[in-house]
C-alpha cells in the first residue's frame, strides 16, 4: 500500500489510515500537549544533527498534519534530509520517543484510563503512523522505480556527491508527451513503456552521466563535469532529434512524442543540488504552450513560476468551495431576434478582486490533472443553473464545452447520466460542445462517446469548425447536431471575398448534412447580415451581449422578450 496520494503526488494519503477530516479535528487536541513532547525529547539529548526547521515542523505534527501545505514542507525537508544521509531508522526512533513522551505526559500515574484518552492516544499513533510509511515509501520510490531506473532521491543523492567534486553539472529536466494520448494501449506495451524510454534516453548519455526518473512520466539527466554550457544544450539537441523519429513499441505499434527540455546548471543556478534541480523544472513548465522545445533556466521564470504556483493553489480552492462561475452568452435568431439558447462561460474571480482570462483558468487546471474535478462541477452548475432559468420563466437550451481530456475519462458518461438523475433534468435541456481538434484526436472514441449522449438526450455540436482538419468521413459519420462557425472566419468576411465564400461554404455543408449552423464572435450588424443571407439563422456575439451572470442574463432575457 502506497501513502503517498496518486491525486496529489507528494502528499500523504491519511485515508489509507483511516485519517478522516474528523479524526484530524479530534487530533488537532492533542497538538499542545505534542509540541511539548517534542520539546522534551529535544532538551533531554534528542538527535543535534535535524535542523532546526525540520523540529519546528515536527512541532506541529498533530494540529497541522491534515494540512496539504504542511504536509508538502515536511515531505520536503524529509527529502532533504534523506538526500544528504540522514538514515531512516534516526527518524523512526525520533518520532517513536517523541509519541511515547507524548503519551507519557498525558497518562501521567493514572491507574485508569479514559474512553477519550484510549481514541486520542489511537489516533496519535495512525498519524505517526502515517508519517513514517510516506517516509518510508520515499525511501523505496528514490532507491528503485519499478522499471528499474533510479528515482528523485537517488538524483538528489547523486547530486549531493558530485557536486563537491565537479565544477559544474547541469540537470535537464525531460518530458516526452505522447502525441496520441487516445491511442489505447495494451498492457503489456504500457508496461513495457518506460523502460524502453528509459533505454532509449540512457543510450544518449555519455559514460559519466546519469539518468533517473523524475514525477509524473518526467525524466531526469544528470550531466557531470560540464565544461561549457554548450555541452546541456547540445545533449538536448540529441535527445530532440533521437525522438522526432517515431518510438516503435514491442507490439510494432509507433507513438510519437513532442519533447520539452528545461535545464539548469550547478552552481550558476542554485546553491545546492535541490534548487538547481527545481530550476530545471522550472524552466521546463515554462515550454508550456509555446513552440521552443529547450530552454535554460532564468530567475525571472521563477517569478512567473511562483505567480502560476499561487494561481493554481486559489483555483484549486475555488474548485473546492465551488467559487468559480458560469456566465450565459446569448444564442439568438437573426430573423426574430428571439434568444433560443446560450453557452455557459467560465468566470473566476480572485480572492483580491481580480478577474483571471478563463483561458488561463483551464490551462492551469488541464496541467494539473482536475479536468474531471472541473467537468463535475460545471454540469452540477448547469443543472442547477438551468432549473433556475425555468424558475424565472426562462426556458432554453445550454451548451456547454467538453474537452479532449473528457472522451479519455471512462467515467464521463457514467457522472452525467447521475448528474441528470439527482436533478430529475432531462438531457435535452443542453448542447454540448466538442472542438473540432478534440474530435480528431480519436475519432472512434468520439463517435462512442456521443452515441452515449445522445441517449441521454444531449444535442451535439462540433465547436471551432474550419480551424482543424476534420474529414468529412468524419463529419458524416458523427451524430453532430450543430456546427459552430469559429469567430476569425466570422472576421475575416467582411474583408474579402475569398472568406466569404468559405463561411458560405461551411453553411452550404451544415445545411447539406442536416446541422444548424451557429456563428460566433458575431459583432456587428452587417456580419449578421450577411449571415442570414447565406442562410446561417443562429448567432452569437457582442452584438447582441457579451456573457452575463445569471441575473443580468435573467433581466436582459425578459427586456428582450417584452
Amino acid at each position: 500500500m502506497t501513502t503517498i496520494s496518486v491525486r496529489h503526488a507528494g502528499r500523504i494519503d491519511l485515508a489509507a489510515f483511516g485519517l478522516a477530516s474528523d479524526e484530524l479535528a479530534s487530533l488537532r487536541a492533542l497538538a499542545a500537549d505534542w509540541a511539548a513532547a517534542v520539546d522534551a525529547v529535544f532538551a533531554a539529548g534528542g538527535d543535534e544533527t535535524v535542523p532546526s526547521d525540520f523540529i519546528a515542523r515536527c512541532r506541529r505534527l498533530a494540529g497541522e498534519l491534515g494540512d496539504p501545505a504542511w504536509q508538502e514542507e515536511w515531505l520536503r525537508d524529509w527529502h532533504r534530509l534523506t538526500s544528504q544521509g540522514y538514515p531512516t531508522l534516526m527518524l523512526f526512533s525520533l518520532l517513536n520517543s517523541i509519541s511515547d513522551q507524548c503519551e507519557r505526559s498525558l497518562l501521567g500515574d493514572a491507574r485508569s484510563i479514559s474512553r477519550l484518552h484510549v481514541d486520542l492516544l489511537a489516533l496519535l499513533h495512525r498519524a505517526v503512523l502515517a508519517v513514517l510509511s510516506c517516509a518510508v515509501d520515499l525511501i523505496e520510490e528514490g532507491i528503485l522505480q519499478a522499471d528499474g531506473v533510479p528515482g528523485e532521491l537517488a538524483a538528489l543523492r547523486h547530486l549531493w556527491a558530485c557536486a563537491g567534486k565537479v565544477p559544474r553539472l547541469a540537470v535537464l529536466s525531460v518530458s516526452l508527451v505522447n502525441r496520441d494520448a487516445f491511442v489505447h494501449l495494451s498492457a503489456a506495451d504500457l508496461q513495457s513503456l518506460p523502460g524502453q524510454l528509459a533505454s532509449r534516453l540512457g543510450a544518449l548519455l555519455r559514460p559519466e552521466d546519469r539518468l533517473f526518473a523524475g514525477r509524473e512520466g518526467e525524466w531526469l539527466l544528470v550531466l557531470s563535469n560540464i565544461r561549457s554550457m554548450t555541452q546541456p544544450a547540445l545533449a538536448g539537441a540529441y535527445v530532440q532529434r533521437d525522438f522526432s523519429r517515431p518510438f516503435r513499441l514491442a507490439s510494432g505499434k509507433a507513438l510519437y512524442f513532442d519533447v520539452a527540455i528545461g535545464a539548469a546548471a550547478w552552481p550558476d543556478h542554485g546553491g545546492d543540488p535541490e534548487a538547481v534541480l527545481a530550476a530545471s523544472r522550472i524552466a521546463r513548465w515554462h515550454l508550456a504552450g509555446g513552440r521552443e522545445s529547450f530552454v535554460w533556466f532564468e530567475p525571472a521564470m521563477q517569478v512567473d513560476w511562483r505567480q502560476r504556483f499561487e494561481l493554481a493553489g486559489e483555483l484549486k480552492a475555488a474548485l473546492a468551495q465551488e467559487t468559480l462561475a458560469l456566465y450565459l452568452q446569448p444564442q439568438v435568431e437573426t430573423g426574430s431576434g428571439q434568444c433560443v439558447g446560450a453557452e455557459l462561460l467560465l468566470r473566476w474571480r480572485r480572492d483580491n478582486g481580480d478577474r483571471v482570462d478563463p483561458l488561463l483558468a483551464m490551462e492551469i487546471i488541464d496541467e494539473n490533472g482536475w479536468r474531471h474535478l472541473y467537468t463535475d462541477w460545471m454540469f452540477r452548475y448547469a443543472l442547477r443553473l438551468s432549473a433556475d432559468l425555468a424558475a424565472a420563466g426562462v426556458e432554453l437550451r445550454l451548451a456547454l464545452n467538453l474537452t479532449a481530456d473528457d472522451l479519455v475519462d471512462d467515467d464521463l458518461v457514467e457522472m452525467i447520466a447521475q448528474r441528470l438523475e439527482t436533478w430529475q433534468i432531462g438531457g435535452d435541456r443542453f448542447t454540448l460542445e466538442l472542438t473540432e481538434s478534440a474530435m480528431l484526436a480519436s475519432p472512434e472514441r468520439a463517435g462512442d462517446i456521443f452515441a452515449q449522449l445522445r441517449q441521454l438526450g444531449f444535442r451535439l455540436a462540433l465547436d471551432d469548425f474550419g480551424t482543424g482538419y476534420s474529414s468529412l468521413s468524419h463529419l458524416v459519420s458523427l451524430p453532430i447536431d450543430e456546427l459552430k462557425i469559429d469567430r476569425s472566419f466570422i472576421v475575416a468576411m467582411t474583408r474579402s471575398p475569398e472568406h466569404r465564400r468559405v463561411v458560405r461554404t461551411i453553411v452550404d455543408l451544415a445545411r447539406d448534412l442536416d446541422m444548424q449552423p451557429l456563428a460566433e464572435g458575431v459583432e456587428t450588424e452587417a456580419q449578421a447580415e450577411m449571415l442570414q443571407q447565406m442562410g446561417c439563422h443562429r448567432i452569437q456575439g457582442y452584438l447582441h451581449a457579451e456573457a452575463l451572470p445569471e441575473a443580468d442574463f435573467i433581466a436582459w432575457y425578459h427586456a428582450h422578450h417584452a
